[in-house]
C-alpha cells in the first residue's frame, strides 16, 4: 500500500512538475542594464557607459518589482512571462546607489553612468562576481519531495516490523 502510494505521489509530482510552464520559486533576477546583460550576476559595481538606462529582471508573474535609485521609487508589476522592465528616464554622469526589491528579496548595487566613469579594468575582470543559482526547476524540487515521502514511508514500514 505504501509503495503504491510512493510511486502515486512521484507520478503526480512530475506531471504537475513538466506540465506547467511557470516560474514556481521566487524567480527574482536583474538580467540587463541597458544593453549590458547582467546574466543574474550579483555585482556590487555595474558601469553604464549610456545615460538612459533601461533595467530589465525576472520576477514571478504579477508581482510587484520595486526600483529605488538614488532614494526615488518606481514600481512594475513582472508580465505573464515573469519579466519585467523599468526605465527611470537619463541619469547624470556619476554613481547611483541602485536596490531592486520583490517578495523580500533584495538587489542592491551602485550604477556608474557615462563612458568617461567606466574602470574597463574592473568590467573586464571576472573576479569577484557570482552567479544566483537556477531558479524555477520544478523537477529537483518534486524529486526531492518524493524522496522524503519514500524515506518517511520506509520508516514507517521497518517500525511496524520490529
Amino acid at each position: 500500500m505504501i509503495k503504491r502510494l510512493y510511486v502515486f505521489f512521484v507520478l503526480i509530482g512530475l506531471l504537475i512538475g513538466f506540465s506547467r510552464n511557470e516560474v514556481l520559486a521566487s524567480g527574482f533576477n536583474l538580467t540587463s542594464i541597458g544593453s549590458v546583460d547582467t546574466s543574474g550576476r550579483q555585482i556590487s559595481h555595474w558601469w553604464y557607459s549610456g545615460s538612459t538606462p533601461v533595467l530589465t529582471g525576472e520576477a514571478p508573474s504579477g508581482s510587484t518589482v520595486t526600483i529605488s535609485i538614488d532614494g526615488s521609487e518606481g514600481t512594475v508589476v513582472a508580465d505573464g512571462n515573469n519579466d519585467w522592465t523599468y526605465s527611470p528616464g537619463a541619469l547624470s554622469a556619476g554613481d547611483h546607489n541602485v536596490v531592486i526589491t520583490n517578495n523580500g528579496s533584495t538587489i542592491s548595487f551602485t550604477l556608474t553612468m557615462g563612458a568617461e566613469n567606466v574602470d574597463w579594468d574592473a568590467v573586464n575582470s571576472a573576479a569577484g562576481t557570482s552567479t544566483l543559482p537556477t531558479v524555477g526547476v520544478v523537477f529537483p524540487t518534486v524529486l526531492l519531495s518524493s524522496s522524503g515521502v519514500g524515506l518517511v514511508a520506509l520508516a514507517k514500514r521497518l517500525a511496524k516490523k520490529d
